[in-house]
């Protein structure tokens, strides 16, 4: 089954893989849809390394995330996205805000609220929403 978003001619694909996809919207964000099925944790972390090369090579600040159909993530990938990746990418992206659509998977929710609290001293911002129309809008809202 693949992420509901369909790219429209101004959008860039940048990453697709069985995991999700990343693309460039011109709007000025970065755009994270997820697949439904389990992927291996390589091709998770490469759609989020992929998410900050494009923040830094855009200038950009900002991801919208749709969790709606995404599994919930490994132990192990919680621990990276908390550890090493987000810390990175705030630092060397200037990565500042993400609005997540909220996970259908109450696991899925618990497992990003516990990675999003585990980040409390980064100086970055996360809001949760139930639609992308509201995530987009508080998003390009600087």
């Amino acid at each position: 089954m693949a992420a509901a978003y369909l790219l429209s001619t101004a959008d860039t694909l940048i990453l697709e893989n069985p995991a999700g996809k990343v693309i460039y919207h011109p709007a000025g964000y970065v755009r994270l849809d997820w697949y439904p099925a389990k992927a291996p944790d390589a091709q998770v972390q490469a759609l989020y390394l992929a998410a900050s090369n494009t923040l830094r090579q855009y200038g950009l600040s900002g991801i919208l995330t749709d969790h709606r159909h995404m599994p919930p993530l490994s132990p192990e990938l919680q621990q990276w996205l908390v550890d090493t990746w987000t810390p990175q990418a705030v630092q060397a992206c200037g990565y500042r805000r993400a609005a997540v659509v909220q996970s259908y998977n109450v696991f899925g929710r618990l497992a990003t609220a516990r990675v999003v609290m585990q980040l409390g001293s980064l100086p970055f911002t996360v809001h949760y929403f139930n639609n992308e129309a509201e995530a987009e809008s508080w998003l390009l809202d600087e």
